[in-house]
């Protein structure tokens, strides 16, 4: 008995660090994020046009109706009566079927939808004539 108290004391510290091993810490492996490539175009590169609104007009007759006139003819001694006509007018009229929009074209007339700095101040065009003072 006293060999196998002997064995089992000398064998039971070494099954329980057997039991654990270590393991190397893994090192935080550190991504830098690849560099980030422009891909949009600056507004001070590119053509502003205006497409106008799609408009479509015309004119509406409105039409009231005005009351027959009576009077008294004393030759006849009787009652006449004179029919009006309805009083009319023509009112013009005008809806826009597509608002005004605004699109910024490059060189080549291609409309960009990706542009830079779509908020900043718009740079103003050199070409463009200059803004007249007010009449007086």
């Amino acid at each position: 008995m006293k060999i196998i108290y002997t064995t089992t004391a000398l064998l039971a510290p070494l099954i329980i660090l057997g039991a654990c091993t270590t393991t190397k810490v893994e090192e935080e492996v550190i991504v830098a994020p690849p560099p980030v490539e422009q891909t949009c175009i600056p507004i001070n590169t590119l053509k502003k046009v205006v497409i106008p609104a799609v408009t479509k007009s015309g004119f509406s007759i409105v039409s009231i109706d005005n009351p027959d006139e009576q009077y008294y003819d004393p030759e006849t001694k009787k009652w006449v009566t004179i029919k009006n006509p309805p009083i009319e007018r023509k009112e013009p009229w005008t809806k826009v079927i597509e608002p005004e929009k605004t699109i910024y074209v490059d060189t080549e007339d291609k409309e960009v939808t990706d542009i830079c700095e779509l908020n900043a101040e718009e740079v103003v065009d050199e070409a463009m004539e200059p803004e007249l003072p007010p009449a007086e």
